[in-house]
């Protein structure tokens, strides 16, 4: 991914940040003759410098034969908007905000035994302390034994790029313009700009 120095976000705890709040993305990989995207949930891990994600696809779906022996990219995207070049102060060109990282790593199948870890974590990390929460471990053994109809792997992070463009170039009087109108418009970046700037 073109990253613009202006843009680019390095800060690791900050990247990890926004990989947690955004827990679904699109992992790609290559056949050979063309590229293959499924867009999945994704655990985000880190531990002693260390980074990896892990997900399942369908077993129906024929991309995770691909998964194995090759560089896997995965794409988190976060909040975007069009801001329009009437919101600055001079003529310009209108743009497009975004955050997006890009993973790149390698892949392993999950194994019966780390498949069903893994599934029990993705419930507690979304059903959280919600009442009547779904628990895995409280499952009938024929709604558990959905989880042979799914392949789950891991993967390793060997490179991470992102990208968080806010209209950092931007003076302090079109930035709040542009704020203010993402805010009427009901935008998510409204309130993602606020922070960053």
């Amino acid at each position: 991914m073109y990253v613009p120095k202006l843009y680019a976000v390095n800060d690791a705890e900050e990247v990890h940040a926004f990989l947690k709040a955004h827990p679904f993305g699109t992992v790609v990989t290559h056949d050979g003759q063309k590229p293959h995207a499924t867009h999945v949930p994704l655990r985000f891990h880190a531990e002693d410098g260390h980074v990896w994600f892990t997900t399942h696809v369908a077993k129906n779906n024929p991309q995770w034969q691909t998964i194995e022996d090759q560089t896997v990219l995965i794409i988190v995207q976060g909040a975007n908007a069009y801001i329009s070049a009437s919101l600055y102060g001079h003529e310009d060109v209108s743009t497009w905000n975004y955050q997006v990282v890009h993973a790149y790593g390698q892949a392993t199948i999950l194994n019966a035994e780390q498949l069903e870890e893994d599934l029990a974590g993705l419930l507690r990390d979304h059903e959280g302390e919600r009442e009547n929460a779904v628990v895995w471990e409280e499952l009938s053994e024929p709604v558990q034994r959905q989880k042979h109809g799914v392949v789950g792997f891991r993967i390793d992070v060997t490179e991470m790029q992102a990208a968080f463009k806010l209209s950092q170039n931007r003076n302090e009087t079109d930035y709040t313009r542009i704020v203010s109108e993402l805010e009427q418009e009901g935008c998510p970046m409204a309130e993602v700009m606020r922070k960053q700037r």
